[in-house]
């Protein structure tokens, strides 16, 4: 006999499948040849967890691996232990210092003034870390500019000091192949590299590998098509599959009249009598405010649309017109296949829309 009361949690749960991402790992190996990996785990794996993703992909031959923070490159260095390299793209900062040498991280050297504070670092310590160069080469954000790439070309002593064992820069417009500023980027950067004493070079992130073989140099540092996400306006031409689903469980399921709002705020009025399933994911487990009366889950296959505005745990789902039949204790899956679609729909990022998934989610690794 059936239970009047199944069995079921109202948590919602990540499902990220790390065998997924090692497969996306290997996909954009092969379409790279020669080229090394680095991996780009920064923001928690793009709020897939940094660990386990890290695990995954180290256990897939990764040995290098990029974060945005020494904070997070601690943590990493602690879940995957002392033989990966990782680089701390925001470069060195004298209250990082102790994080940096002693989980043994390579800054990644943004500017003449982080390159001067750590030559100084270096040269207190008996084997300080490796580090990167960063060329800026046209997207003004972080990175040296010409004049500096100059001066340090002509600085033996602090080049020495530094001893960098990559020197990178970063693609603005790579998922427009057709966009100018790619080959103008590509131009400057191997301009400004042949200032410097001969390193290899990085120019390529996901959408960069798409690119083709001139932008690959000697590393690619992919991070959303390492799990699923598009990064290309040609999506069906990548090589990366879905790896990561956010399951919302069906905690109530009310009928409304005609004329009945929904939600805060009272922004959705049903204009016919309508069912509606009331699921336990708000923002703070990463279904975005500005999904409300627009985004869409999917339901047994089939796309259904959120009704009124979207609450800090709560999502209301328009499940009127559902094929198969609506319980408590199903789930509503957002993101999965659907995620570039999500994205277009809100008019933001598929990565906005990863990194967004919260912490008390459950975590549900599939292998």
């Amino acid at each position: 006999m059936k239970p009047d009361f199944p069995s079921f949690s109202t948590r919602p749960t990540v499902r990220i499948n790390l065998q997924t991402i090692r497969e996306n790992y290997e996909a954009l190996k092969k379409r790279v040849g020669t080229a090394k990996i680095g991996a780009s785990v920064k923001a928690d794996a793009y709020g897939l967890g940094s660990v386990p993703v890290g695990k995954a992909l180290y256990g897939a031959g990764c040995r290098i691996f990029f974060v945005a923070t020494a904070g997070e490159g601690k943590i990493l260095r602690d879940g995957i232990g002392p033989n990966a390299a990782i680089y701390v793209l925001s470069g060195p900062a004298p209250r990082d210092k102790g994080v940096l040498l002693g989980a043994k991280l390579k800054p990644v050297i943004n500017s003449m003034g982080q390159a001067r504070f750590w030559a100084s670092v270096a040269r207190e310590v008996n084997e300080p870390p490796y580090t990167a160069i960063h060329i800026d080469t046209g997207m003004n954000r972080l990175g040296m500019t010409a004049a500096e790439v100059t001066e340090l070309g002509r600085d033996k002593k602090l080049w020495q000091a530094l001893n960098p064992d990559w020197v990178m820069s970063h693609l603005a417009c790579a998922p427009d192949a057709d966009h100018p500023m790619n080959k103008k980027q590509l131009t400057e950067f191997r301009k400004a590299a042949a200032q410097l004493p001969l390193t290899p070079l990085s120019l390529a992130n996901t959408a960069g590998i798409y690119l083709g073989k001139p932008y690959h140099f000697q590393m690619v540092r992919p991070g959303i098509g390492l799990y699923g996400g598009k990064a290309t306006t040609k999506p069906d031409e990548e090589v990366s599959k879905s790896a990561v689903s956010l399951l919302a469980p069906i905690l109530q399921i009310r009928e409304l009249k005609k004329g009945e709002t929904v939600g805060y705020n009272a922004t959705f009025i049903a204009s016919e009598d309508m069912r509606i399933a009331i699921v336990g994911a708000g923002y703070a487990d990463g279904v975005p405010v500005r999904a409300s009366n627009r985004g869409t889950a999917i339901l047994h296959d089939m796309e259904v649309p959120i009704v009124g505005r979207v609450s800090m745990d709560f999502t209301a789902l328009d499940v009127s017109k559902a094929r198969l039949s609506v319980e408590i204790g199903g789930v509503a899956v957002f993101r999965g296949d659907n995620l570039e679609h999500e994205a277009e729909q809100l008019g933001t990022l598929n990565y906005e829309l990863l990194t967004r998934l919260g912490q008390r989610c459950r975590r549900d690794y599939g292998r």
